[in-house]
């Protein structure tokens, strides 16, 4: 599979000759079109993450209810214990886009590394938290059913967690070069590796024990761990070694180590505290009756149709601005967001038409009569459309969201956007919270997510607008010796 990813990065080469990294920024943000070149096969990984998810979904909906009512607030809980390191390790990727936008791809390989070391001590933390599942989901209040698997799930993920952590911290290489290509038959493949796994394991085929949502838990570690194998392999390639120092670079450097968590541990905190309130969201959601909490994670996972692909643009856009900042080019960032800006709002529009003309459609695919009776269903899904209904509403503001944070945390500005995220979150969990204590319902608290999403969309554009981050930079600043090569990229 290593020799199957070289071999596409160096056709991509071929078209591209810039030592292995993506085009210049300047042929990137030229326009939308070229954007997009760089974008889709971001863009169809984290497409094809959605569609395992709504895999893992909709064979959990055959399994049982109380599964399919456990797997997204277990999934959450799960992501927002391990989301403070991820977003450390994954911002490896900053570091990598930096050092060749400065012309110092010999600096790639010992970004690299930090990353991985990091992961790894962060991973073998959050394992540690595996016992503590049935205590924490004990004190979340859903049904017995329900908090038994919650719990399960819970404990998968966090030993799986150094796995999951690492996979990050290398896929940084990958994408903070511009390599997409190569990182998308990766990821597709463990996608695709992650899907198989799942349907075996949850119902027990080819003579296994059916393992329910812990099969769908060990699935995801077990496709988690053979991505970030071929993606480390691929890294070691001697064309590798050499041109970025993926094998001399692998010494711990203090100071770099100090630059990555500086940096990357303020992503990886507003990561958590946006967990933190969404999970909350769900929890609380999940008081109110089972029936809404499936519901609400139908509306969920069908979000993800407009969310994901955002996410593979926002890491362009993000490449694109880490690239700029390295060579001091922060009015070519602004014009690349822009554009990023315009083609995510005109995907947002078309995902919201669709979840307004059509929810009972999208919805009736998670109906299984084995585990839901159609009286059940037809309620669950009534629930749901009205549920798509904010999730459409918020669409017209949500490509703000993605997009600009991306471009921020690629130019460095992770301390800012942390403490708006904290400022913003906690109102918004304490307005659950007291709509819940007031006996309000289901849209009610739908209706608070859905003006918070807005809300939150006009500050990132203020901070974007405001240029404070095009002075920013991740990167130490280059020795006497190498500063030639810094001014000259």
């Amino acid at each position: 599979m290593t020799d199957c990813a070289d071999a596409m990065e160096r056709r991509r080469d071929a078209a591209c000759p810039a030592g292995g990294d993506a085009p210049d920024p300047e042929s990137v943000a030229a326009s939308c079109l070229d954007i997009l070149r760089l974008a889709g096969p971001l863009i169809l990984s984290t497409t094809g993450v959605m569609i395992m998810q709504y895999l893992d979904a909709l064979f959990l909906a055959w399994y049982s209810k109380d599964a399919l009512a456990a797997v997204v607030p277990a999934g959450m809980a799960g992501y927002m214990v391990k989301s403070v390191f991820i977003g450390a390790a994954g911002y490896t990727s900053t570091f990598v886009t930096q050092y060749i936008g400065a012309g110092r791809p010999d600096r790639v390989g010992a970004a690299l590394w930090q990353g991985v070391y990091f992961s790894i001590a962060s991973g073998l933390l959050v394992a540690s938290l595996a016992p503590l599942a049935g205590p924490f989901f004990d004190l979340v209040g859903h049904d017995p059913g329900v908090r038994e698997q919650e719990a399960a799930f819970f404990r998968i993920s966090c030993l799986g967690a150094p796995l999951i952590m690492l996979n990050a911290a290398v896929s940084g290489f990958w994408s903070g070069r511009g390599a997409t290509l190569p990182l998308m038959a990766v990821q597709l493949l463990s996608l695709l590796l992650n899907s198989l796994l799942a349907w075996v394991l949850i119902f027990g085929r080819f003579g296994l024990p059916r393992m329910g949502i812990s099969g769908a838990a060990v699935a995801t570690v077990a496709a988690q761990g053979f991505s970030a194998a071929l993606l480390l392999a691929g890294a070691l390639l001697p064309r590798h070694i050499e041109t970025y120092g993926t094998w001399r670079g692998r010494r711990i450097e203090p100071a770099l180590m100090w630059r990555l968590i500086k940096f990357g541990m303020p992503n990886g905190v507003r990561f958590a505290v946006e967990m933190v309130a969404w999970t909350l969201f769900l929890f609380l959601v999940g008081r109110i009756g089972n029936a809404e909490l499936a519901a609400t994670n139908i509306a969920w996972r069908i979000n993800g149709i407009a969310f994901f692909p955002l996410i593979g643009l926002s890491s362009a856009i993000s490449i694109i601005v880490g690239r700029c900042q390295g060579r001091g080019d922060p009015v070519l960032a602004a014009k690349a967001t822009w554009r990023g800006m315009v083609m995510s709002q005109a995907w947002m529009m078309l995902a919201a038409v669709m979840f307004v003309a059509i929810p009972e459609r999208l919805i009736s695919m998670f109906h299984d009569p084995e585990s839901m009776t159609a009286e059940e269903f037809a309620r669950v899904s009534g629930m749901g459309a009205v549920c798509l209904r904010f999730v459409a509403a918020y669409c017209l503001l949500d490509g703000f969201n993605v997009v600009f944070t991306g471009a921020l945390i690629g130019a460095g500005d992770t301390r800012w956007t942390l403490a708006a995220a904290a400022i913003m979150n906690v109102p918004f969990a304490l307005v659950l919270y007291a709509l819940l204590a007031a006996g309000m319902g289901l849209y009610a608290l739908w209706a608070a997510a859905t003006a918070f999403v807005m809300f939150q969309a006009i500050v990132w554009f203020l901070r974007f607008r405001s240029g404070e981050w095009k002075t920013m930079r991740v990167i130490e600043v280059a020795p006497p010796e190498d500063a030639g090569a810094d001014a000259a990229g």
